[in-house]
Parts: C-alpha cells; structure tokens; sequence
C-alpha cells in the first residue's frame, strides 16, 4: 500500500509504494508519478524509479526503472482477474485505451483467455489504436478492430479493460456492460459511469483499503460499490470467482507495492546471474 500526494496540479499522482515480503525475505520501494501532460513534452506519462534492499543489512541492492515492471504486473494481475472472473468461453475483448497498460494486458490476456477471438480497440488517438492492431495482431493471434468510439470497444464484449488517462468525465456506459461481461478498470474508477459500478453483480479489488483510500482523493464520485472480495481472496479459495454466466463483475484493481517488488526482485537476480547490470559506487563508507 502506498500513499498519494496532490501537488496542486490537476490529474497528477505521485505514489510511494513500499512493501516487505517477510516469507521470502524481499523488500523495497517503488517511487512513482503520472503526469499526464508529460507526452507534450516528449517524456512518458508514467516515470519513477523502483529499489530494492538487502533486509538483513539495509543496503539499497539495487535501482531501476519502474515504468516496464508498472505494465508487466499490472496486465498479470488483469490476467489473474480475468482467470477466476470472465465467463467460460469469452471471444470478445473491448479495449478502450491503446497505450502501455492496454498493450501489455491484451497480451497476459491472451494467455489465460484461450477462447478469445476479437478485440475491439478504441484510443481517442485514431493512430494508436491502428498501431494496436499492427503491433499486436499477429503476436497474440486475434483479430484486432480499431473502432472509433467507447461504445464500439464495449458494448456486447464479454470482458471490457479501460486503460485510460485520467478523464474529466466517464466513458462506460451501464447499457454497454452486457449481462455475463467482465469488466476492469486500470484507472480506478474513473472511465466507468457510477451507475455501472453500483448495479454490478460483484465488486472485486486488490485492496478495498487501497480503493477506500483513492475513493478519498475523488474516485468513486458516486459512491462505494459494496465489496464482494479481495482478488486475493478469490485466488486463495476463500471466495469464488464467477458462480453464473450472467454475472456482471467489476475489477478496480488499483495495484499492490508487493507485486512491484517481487516482479523487481526477480529481475534484479536474473541481471546477477546473466551480467546484465551496471554497479554504482554508493555507500562504500561512513562519513
């Protein structure tokens, strides 16, 4: 769990996620910001840096960027929710949002959906979502139909992902979330309209402390859903997942510090095994 900060800018975050895995041994910290208005300036919406400590001694063992590690667990943690949550059998994927987050998802996607066949993919930007398509298509072995609205990308689609910029107003509709469907929102809950959140069938989130948390800072406008589980405790066997083919369940997972640091411990002792790093001079003496 991490916290959030206004700097007074609109629609800007910066997060300090820190977690400590005591079973394993592994503990760190993610330093990360979202600066939307970052890409007129030719820099990445979503920057920070992510390290990870030695928990016997203290020592920072390593630095790295955050952004790859950011895309690669929160499209597994999708992939997970769309394992225990979509209806058997889904064929067709609504993406509304063709950047990092919406690319890396469709591919984790893609491996627990085996049944899936179309992906409908929308981005404000025409061009993003034919780069979608050429990017993607025959990597995933799908068909990809860039659409020009949010309505084309969701209604009718059995698992429905936004993976959106922070919006002024929503974009899913309620009368486009189908029965059956899944739906996951990778901005909180800001691209769904409140009437779809409150009249889902099941609510499911990584954290509802975390979700209570962003729900503080203006997510959820229209109120809290009432919390059908924790995505871990779906996972764990302590609730189920999908029950019925008609359910309509929703998935806000905001993103936990742990799986940043597992996913970045991981990396880091395949870099020492393979070479692949570069050592800083830090810290060698006390002053």
């Amino acid at each position: 769990m991490g916290s959030v900060e206004s700097s007074g800018l609109a629609a800007i975050l910066i997060h300090a996620m820190p977690a400590y895995y005591r079973s394993l041994g592994i503990g760190g910290i993610k330093w990360v910001s979202g600066y939307p208005s970052n890409r007129e300036l030719g820099l990445p919406q979503i920057l920070g840096v992510m390290i990870i400590n030695d928990m016997e001694t203290g020592l920072p063992t390593s630095i790295m960027d955050c952004r790859w590690i950011t895309a690669v667990r929160t499209a597994a943690v999708s992939a997970v929710t769309a394992k225990f949550c979509a209806s058997k059998g889904s064929e067709t994927l609504g993406v509304v949002g063709c950047g990092v987050q919406g690319r890396m998802s469709l591919v984790a996607l893609k491996e627990v959906v085996r049944t899936l066949k179309i992906v409908r993919a929308y981005d404000i930007n025409p061009d993003a979502s034919k780069r979608f398509k050429k990017d993607f298509e025959k990597q995933v072995g799908v068909e990809i139909s860039p659409v020009g609205s949010v309505e084309e990308a969701a209604k009718g689609s059995d698992i429905i992902l936004t993976a959106t910029q922070r919006l002024p107003k929503p974009l899913v509709k309620n009368d486009w979330f189908k029965a059956g469907a899944l739906g996951m929102g990778l901005e909180a809950s800001r691209a769904w309209y409140g009437d779809a959140i409150l009249t889902v069938d099941k609510f499911v989130t990584d954290s509802w402390e975390q979700t209570e948390h962003f729900h503080e800072q203006g997510a959820f406008p229209d109120g809290m859903p009432k919390l059908y589980a924790e995505l871990g405790e779906i996972v764990a066997g302590k609730k189920k997942g999908r029950e019925n083919p008609r359910e309509r369940i929703l998935a806000i997972n905001i993103g936990l510090a742990l799986e940043d640091v597992i996913v970045a411990d991981h990396v880091y002792k395949k870099a020492v095994k393979k070479g692949g790093y570069q050592k800083l001079t830090l810290m060698e003496r006390d002053f």
